[in-house]
């Protein structure tokens, strides 16, 4: 019994998240891939006009949506400080530090500091887990996923000018 490639390729990713492989291997067909130069992340392709209703159908959903506000908000942050030259595409971006994250996201959140960090925290890792970012815990550190990798220039003005009007860690200075 053959398997098609295809499918077993969004399998693996469905299993193992967004895996990643050398740059010298081939990208299975039905995957996208988003190189850093290093390293190649494997990401499901889907046809255009596939539904976010079909994603959730097949358990592929690009964002957890158990609290989709602020999951876009902590993202909002995280590249607020990793997407630093904003005229580039936000791929493969820069590191920032977990703490200027935190910094930012608590700058656009109300009420009680700490309990917004350890939302934000669990949210970084939920962001990573789907391949939003890419998270290096020890290291306190984060940096735009291969997802990101995916939009279209053309989808990227309005968040550019979000962006720009979020403020920037004190650590960056303006």
């Amino acid at each position: 019994m053959s398997v098609d490639p295809e499918m077993l390729a969004r399998a693996r990713a469905r299993v193992l998240g967004v895996p990643s492989v050398p740059v010298a291997e081939p990208v299975p067909a039905g995957m996208a891939g988003a190189s850093d130069g290093e390293r190649v992340w494997l990401l499901p392709s889907w046809p255009d006009g596939t539904t976010p209703a079909l994603l959730e159908e097949y358990e592929v959903a690009p964002m957890p949506l158990d609290r989709a506000g602020q999951a876009r908000r902590v993202l909002a942050a995280a590249l607020r400080c990793c997407w630093t030259r904003l005229d580039d595409v936000p791929w493969p971006g820069e590191t920032a530090t977990v703490a200027s994250v935190l910094e930012v996201y608590e700058g656009m959140s109300r009420g009680d500091p700490e309990l917004a960090r350890r939302w934000a925290t669990g949210e970084l890792r939920r962001l990573a887990d789907t391949g939003w970012l890419l998270l290096d815990e020890p290291a306190g550190t984060v940096r735009p996923g291969p997802r990101v990798a995916l939009w279209r220039e053309e989808t990227l003005a309005s968040l550019r000018d979000l962006l720009r009007r979020l403020p920037r860690p004190e650590a960056a200075g303006e």
